[in-house]
């Protein structure tokens, strides 16, 4: 902090991975650091991320349909929507 004003936490000179992921879904909360890791990655990276993301749909809507009325999603990721509480909420407002 300097004089009283908050200094950034975010290095923006480093990747980060929950922004690498970002990047790999096609989002926009990412930095060029970023999208040059996630470049390096194997190209079936994008796809199994988005493998990955759409099970997260698929398996919270169904628990939802089930009667699982409470979630917790635990990760450093960056909210990208359609988010867990969406996906339930439209199952079970």
């Amino acid at each position: 902090m300097t004089a009283g004003i908050p200094t950034s936490r975010i290095d923006t000179s480093k990747p980060h991975p929950a922004r690498v992921y970002d990047w790999l879904l096609g989002g926009k909360d990412n930095y060029p650091v970023d999208q040059e890791v996630g470049e390096k990655l194997p190209a079936e990276a994008r796809a199994n991320a988005a493998r990955n993301r759409a099970f997260m749909h698929r398996a919270s809507a169904w628990l939802a349909r089930e009667g699982v009325d409470q979630f917790l999603d635990i990760g450093t990721g960056i909210p990208t929507a359609p988010n867990l509480h969406q996906i339930v909420q439209a199952v079970t407002p």
